[in-house]
């Protein structure tokens, strides 16, 4: 009966199984803090899941069972039963219960209910809330949320609503459009009894609700719809950075990416598009010289595949670019790694449209003809990644018109699939599926055939590769960015917030197009607070598609050069402890970029602030014609800046201007490398920097290694324990290498530290 659904709890198998009729409602206990739902019908069959991935293994090309526990430490749990309920404990401590009248799951932390599946029915079990599968959970009036990938707007998404769906919103609004790029349907609330998150492991498209819709009927709810035709959803308990982890542990470790591509790598839409190309791209390299600026990558724009005013993959235009073997050496020869746009979709008159076509490679119509969407300017077809003879062909055009040309890195572009019509068909995975349920997917199997073809090229490199679209699966192979923004200010304000999001979503290595990609030049100053708050994100890159064809870079403005180059070396400054930074992401899954609220309890989650790694705060300035910032420097820790040391609780007022070198807060009690050399092609004169606290102790920890190999798995780097011992007259630091590198640090303390530095090696 519609709305009155009664279910029985069946025999244990290691989980929990409900049913009534046809419907199966199962919960597994995969962590001590970690449950999953699952809500299907039988019969019913589940596309795999590409997101889930907890041995950090290889998928392969076919995914995971949705339902699959292995790799999780799955749990039986001691289940009473009072009446129609069924209650157990997870070993955190959290009380969940579950009515067996319409399957309402309530979940209590300390005797009070965190959250709860919405009575009288939170589920669709008979289609009672029209097509697809539903979630309805309790709203809490004083309620935060937090994540979704990369959504525009504040941090705190409570009482909006998104589309979790691929799109290319080219000039996007920072603070409004929706959809954008990625699809991760995760959120972390938190609220006044604790906090949780919670996944829901679907391709397809969906919908969330964080409370601007209200129905009288019902107590205040939030909701997530999706079109797919079952629900698998996790939940995860903790504080927020648990929840952060939990997370990004259960997807999968994030790819470790090379040292170089922490460093300047440039782009510009207007090199690549010009008729003189590979002149242009020269004369880039003529200028890093004649300004003695830092560079180690560019992203190369696809106008090096053009035809006339089109865009053809795996082309390279040889009017443009004669010899692409000697281009790409040249580079190379100067340390600067090209990073080539690719895209995965073919337009009809693509030279090798009719050979792809020919093999059955495309996503299809019903009828078996190549399913032909607009793309660019033009009429194209999608390559369909869930057939196995369509990523042989990718990565087999990969390695032959780039990699074997020299080059190291990929940039996967324009990948969001933008497929609606449900008639179009993938090759799927064993039985053919509709190419609009799995966009992220295809999404994902692209950068999955990139990276293989660079493994393969390359068995000692670490590849890099950068995508644009993508479920959080795509953390295991690349880097991401907040994709074509504007060249505005509101977009350099709510970029900040969009980038803070990815990192709360487990999409740890991103930035932004700096400076903005669409629109006018950007003025002096709104170009200089680009690259003040770029400079500590994983992706420093200027990027540009300029009305007037121009192309922002560097040295666009002579005039302030001299500030230009004060932040281009003072990134370099800081590669180390970004790497540094990378590497806890990988192998702790800290958030290389995180709002202050996830480490502090007294922090405001709209702050301007964040922190780069665990140990600098930093404050841009995100708005026009502003000089002055008021810093709240949150509780249980003091800050160094400027020589002078601040305790935490309080709110400081400092300057920022805009020209020059950025500004920050260093965190007693901490250990800071940095690159002292400056500019381009330079070697690097590492120092270790300790921050001492007033009196006692405090421990750190320093990884490098080659920055290019996968040695380190092998503990061929440099793993320094160091104790820092401090009092009135003295600090002493004591440091080991627990890693096979060879290495003597240099130490120093921070300007305005009188007292005596002495160094031990253990």
């Amino acid at each position: 009966m519609k709305f009155n659904h009664k279910f029985t709890k069946e025999d244990e198998n290691g989980f929990l199984l409900y049913k009534s009729e046809n419907v199966n409602s199962r919960i597994d206990v995969l962590g001590e803090s970690l449950i999953r739902v699952a809500v299907y019908k039988d019969g019913e069959k589940m596309l795999p899941t590409f997101c889930i991935d907890p041995n950090s293994a290889d998928l392969g090309a076919n995914g995971r069972d949705r339902l699959s526990v292995d790799g999780f430490c799955s749990l039986s749990v001691n289940t009473q039963t009072d009446g129609r309920f069924d209650i157990f404990k997870l070993n955190s401590g959290i009380k969940v219960t579950v009515d067996r009248e319409n399957f309402l799951i309530k979940y209590e932390k300390d005797g009070k209910v965190l959250f709860s599946d919405r009575a009288p029915l939170a589920y669709n079990f008979e289609g009672e809330f029209g097509a697809g599968s539903f979630h309805y959970v309790s709203r809490a009036k004083d309620e935060k949320i937090f994540g979704l990938g990369d959504k525009c707007g504040s941090l705190n998404k409570a009482g909006m609503s998104f589309r979790i769906e691929t799109t290319d919103p080219m000039g996007y609004d920072a603070q409004t459009t929706d959809p954008l790029y990625k699809h991760v349907p995760f959120y972390i609330c938190e609220n006044s009894v604790g906090s949780y998150g919670i996944f829901y492991d679907t391709s397809d498209t969906s919908y969330f609700d964080f409370g601007k819709e209200i129905n009288n009927y019902y107590e205040p709810y939030k909701y997530f719809k999706t079109d797919d035709n079952a629900l698998v959803y996790y939940v995860m308990f903790g504080k927020p950075l648990e929840i952060v982890k939990q997370f990004s542990q259960i997807c999968g470790k994030q790819a470790f990416p090379p040292r170089w591509s922490f460093d300047y790598c440039a782009s510009t839409m207007a090199y690549t598009d010009a008729p003189d190309s590979e002149n242009q791209m020269n004369a880039f390299l003529d200028k890093l010289r004649e300004l003695d600026l830092n560079c180690r990558g560019f992203y190369l724009s696809s106008g090096y595949t053009s035809i006339g005013n089109q865009r053809y993959v795996f082309n390279w235009n040889t009017e443009k670019f004669p010899s692409p073997e000697k281009f790409i050496e040249k580079f190379q020869n100067e340390g600067v790694n090209l990073i080539p746009n690719i895209k995965p979709a073919f337009l009809c008159d693509h030279p090798m449209y009719e050979e792809i076509r020919s093999k059955g490679l495309f996503v299809k119509n019903l009828d078996g003809t190549p399913f032909v969407t607009r793309f660019w300017d033009g009429q194209g077809s999608y390559l369909d990644f869930t057939n196995p003879e369509a990523r042989k062909f990718w990565a087999s055009q990969v390695k032959e018109k780039l990699l074997n040309k020299g080059i190291i890195a990929t940039w996967n572009d324009n990948n969001e699939f933008d497929i609606k019509d449900v008639d179009a068909l993938a090759c799927g995975f064993g039985n053919e599926v509709k190419a609009s349920r799995i966009r992220s997917v295809q999404t994902y199997l692209m950068a999955y055939s990139s990276y293989l073809a660079q493994t393969e090229k390359y068995p000692n490199l670490r590849p890099f590769l950068s995508t644009r679209s993508g479920n959080i699966g795509i953390r295991r192979f690349a880097q991401t960015w907040s994709g074509d923004n504007r060249t505005e200010w509101n977009a350099l304000r709510y970029c900040h917030f969009i980038g803070l999001t990815m990192s709360l979503s487990g999409m740890f290595f991103y930035g932004h197009d700096l400076g903005g990609f669409s629109g006018e030049m950007p003025s002096r100053e709104l170009l200089l607070r680009w690259l003040q708050h770029g400079l500590f994100e994983p992706r420093f890159t200027i990027h540009s598609w300029n009305e007037d064809g121009s192309a922002t870079m560097p040295w666009s403005y002579p005039d302030i050069i001299t500030d230009v180059k004060e932040i281009f070396n003072q990134r370099k400054e800081f590669v180390p402890y970004l790497y540094n930074c990378a590497y806890r992401a990988v192998e702790f899954d800290e958030p290389i970029n995180s709002p202050l609220f996830l480490y502090y309890e007294d922090a405001d989650t709209e702050s301007d602030s964040f922190l780069v790694g665990r140990n600098i705060l930093v404050t841009p300035v995100l708005d026009k014609d502003v000089n002055d910032v008021s810093v709240y420097l949150p509780k249980g820790d003091s800050w160094y800046f400027d020589g002078k040391v601040f305790g935490g609780g309080q709110t400081v007022n400092i300057q920022i201007p805009a020209n020059g070198k950025m500004k920050y807060f260093v965190r007693c009690g901490s250990v800071i490398p940095y690159d002292k050399s400056v500019g381009f092609k330079t070697q690097e004169n590492l120092v270790l920097t300790v921050y001492p606290i007033e009196n006692g102790s405090f421990t750190d920890t320093f990884f490098t290694d080659d920055g290019e190999t996968f040695g380190y798995l092998k503990n061929d780097c440099v793993k320094l324990n160091i104790k820092v011992t401090c009092d009135n007259e003295n600090i002493s630091v004591c440091y080991e290498n627990k890693g096979n590198m060879s290495f003597t640090p240099c130490f120093n303390l921070p300007k305005g530290e009188e007292r005596k530095l002495t160094v031990e090696r253990i």
